[in-house]
């Protein structure tokens, strides 16, 4: 049977239960790290992210970049390999099943199951292994599983190490993201429940954009920041919905003045207050005038928006 009618994404998986689980026994005596299923169209790729003790024989070019994954294929692939190609036509379909580390404290880790995958493109003049980008379709952009969020947010650079990949997905934005992307009620916008910043992608692409902390107050409490749009929802085309430069991650009560465009920011970052706060409030608050933030040149088409709104009603 089709792998992902019989696991759950996220769910932990060795080689001994998958063996079972799909009906697959010769898979419990394989050491590669791919499987093609005697009973289903299914290509189970197996990734460990660190090559801890295998640097000089392989790169670390396996990697999520947003809900891309990049791949290398097996020492032995090219982009014509049978098994490649049947991959690129849609003959076969990847499953991917990912782990940080192979081993901890000398135990083998399980895989985590990330879902199945679909052909993107691949990187020219690759071979043996060809590098690889799919698509994850089943990229889970609201989950709350540690596990899968610690897989997505692993880049190479987290091992000290960079990729040779010279294609990036790095603000790519798929047609499957698009349609899950719905407007967040009040409640999810004040960042109150769950990181659904659809909500979930939005939310973690802007805390990573932030390093986790709110520019103003420094306040680095990820369960109270919120993730805020600086043109507002109603008033950006898809794009700029999505758009992380339109972004801004803030402590509760800056969100709701920033919100209310009771502040703004200069293109230089400084900040800049509503004469209808007066200094007791600023005290407060804790707001200064002296208040700088760093801009970036993507932020400034937003922020210059949102100050003409600012002055409308100030």
């Amino acid at each position: 049977m089709e792998p992902s009618k019989i696991l759950e994404i996220g769910s932990q998986y060795s080689k001994n239960d998958l063996a079972v689980l799909l009906d697959q026994p010769s898979l419990t005596t394989v050491r590669e790290g791919v499987y093609s299923c005697k009973n289903s169209p299914s290509y189970l790729l197996f990734v460990d992210l660190e090559k801890a003790g295998k640097e000089t024989r392989f790169h670390f070019d396996d990697f999520f970049e947003e809900d891309y994954f990049h791949w290398d294929s097996q020492t032995t692939q090219h982009i014509q390999s049978p098994k490649i190609q049947a991959i690129v036509s849609g003959e076969l379909t990847p499953h991917l099943f990912v782990r940080i580390k192979q081993k901890e404290k000398s135990k083998t880790l399980p895989f985590v199951y990330c879902g199945r995958l679909v052909f993107d493109t691949h990187e020219p003049n690759t071979s043996k292994p060809a590098h690889i980008i799919f698509q994850n379709l089943d990229y889970d952009d609201f989950t709350n599983n540690q596990d899968l969020l610690e897989i997505y947010r692993w880049k190479p650079s987290t091992a000290g190490k960079s990729t040779k990949s010279t294609i990036t997905k790095k603000g790519s934005i798929s047609s499957g993201r698009k349609a899950k992307y719905k407007k967040p009620n009040e409640t999810e916008r004040r960042g109150l429940v769950t990181s659904r910043v659809g909500q979930g992608y939005y939310r973690q692409q802007i805390i990573e954009r932030w390093e986790g902390v709110c520019p103003v107050t420094k306040t680095n409490i990820k369960q109270i920041l919120i993730s805020s749009h600086i043109v507002p929802w109603s008033e950006s085309n898809d794009e700029e919905r999505l758009d992380v430069e339109n972004g801004i991650l803030l402590s509760p009560n800056i969100d709701s003045l920033f919100d209310k465009h009771l502040i703004s920011f200069e293109d230089n970052g400084e900040i800049i207050i509503s004469p209808l706060i007066d200094d007791i409030n600023l005290k407060s608050l804790g707001l200064t005038k002296t208040i700088h933030i760093t801009i970036s040149e993507g932020m400034k088409k937003y922020l210059k928006r949102h100050r003409e709104k600012f002055y409308e009603k100030n």
